[in-house]
């Protein structure tokens, strides 16, 4: 599950849909676990590969929808990727704000991958998912939206309902699972450094140095990623105003939420945001 080269069409995507999708060609393994703050969509043409996630081998087979939370350290292990197939990394704000029922996104969280049934509509389906983020259009765009929303909603519907909340052991999942399952369920809420690392039972200088050493990003990035994320969402789908989507993503007040937007989107204000991805009114 490499990520994609900043230069292929998946950035430009980010910026435009505020998630990516590409077609994953076949990659060696990964010698490293790594982890990141999306929910990843793998969808594998041919073949199988397994994945070292949370401490656990699970094999990936061709043909099914397979869903996990990149918050969970993971690697493909023995050949890697070895056949081509169609991934898609989302915000994981975008998954919570879409109130998925049976626990979907509590099993994400707590670390379990999530695969649908074989259904020989879901390649087409993907394909004309890429050719859609790809086609610059926003009415397709836009439909490719809801599509993949009604699909996430179609894979939580055929799952049994779990009885009480999901849980990840400590010891299987390991300290950054912990802390950003914590910060996930909370980003909207004020939250201190000092509050993370009471959660998670660390010292708040040796927190700032294990999350930074195995997410690549500090806390407060990760942190304001999911705040911008869920700010984005929020001006794509409401008419709600920007000090109000400000506060209902985490902010404290607009100008930091001004100051974040613009480091995460390349400068793009959030009206300027709203205003990209509102459909051509009907002639």
């Amino acid at each position: 599950m490499a990520r994609s080269h900043p230069s292929r069409p998946t950035d430009r995507h980010e910026q435009a849909l505020g998630f990516r999708i590409w077609r994953q060609l076949h990659s060696g393994r990964m010698e490293v676990p790594h982890t990141h703050p999306d929910i990843e969509v793998n969808y594998l043409f041919s073949g199988e590969f397994s994945y070292l996630h949370g401490g656990a081998a699970v094999p990936i087979t061709a043909g099914r929808f397979t869903v996990l939370w990149g918050g969970v350290p993971h690697q493909t292990l023995g050949p890697g990727i070895v056949s081509d197939g169609i991934w898609i990394t989302l915000p994981l704000a975008w998954v919570l704000q879409w109130r998925l029922p049976n626990g979907l996104h509590d099993r994400l969280l707590a670390g379990e991958i999530l695969s649908a049934p074989p259904d020989d509509t879901d390649r087409r389906t993907l394909e004309r998912w890429l050719a859609d983020a790809e086609s610059g259009d926003t009415a397709r765009r836009h439909v490719l939206q809801l599509e993949m929303e009604a699909r996430f909603h179609r894979l939580a519907l055929g799952m049994p309902r779990r009885r009480g909340r999901a849980t990840a052991s400590a010891e299987g999942t390991g300290q950054i699972p912990r802390i950003t399952r914590f910060i996930a369920q909370h980003y909207r809420e004020p939250l201190s450094l000092p509050a993370i690392a009471g959660h998670a039972g660390l010292h708040p200088k040796y927190l700032m140095r294990v999350f930074k050493k195995h997410c690549g990003v500090s806390v407060w990035e990760y942190l304001t990623r999911l705040r911008v994320s869920h700010a984005q969402r929020l001006l794509i789908t409401s008419d709600m105003k920007v000090l109000d989507v400000a506060m209902e993503s985490g902010f404290a007040s607009v100008a930091p939420f001004y100051a974040a937007f613009a480091a995460h989107t390349r400068g793009i204000r959030p009206l300027h945001y709203r205003r990209q991805h509102q459909l051509a009114e009907p002639a």
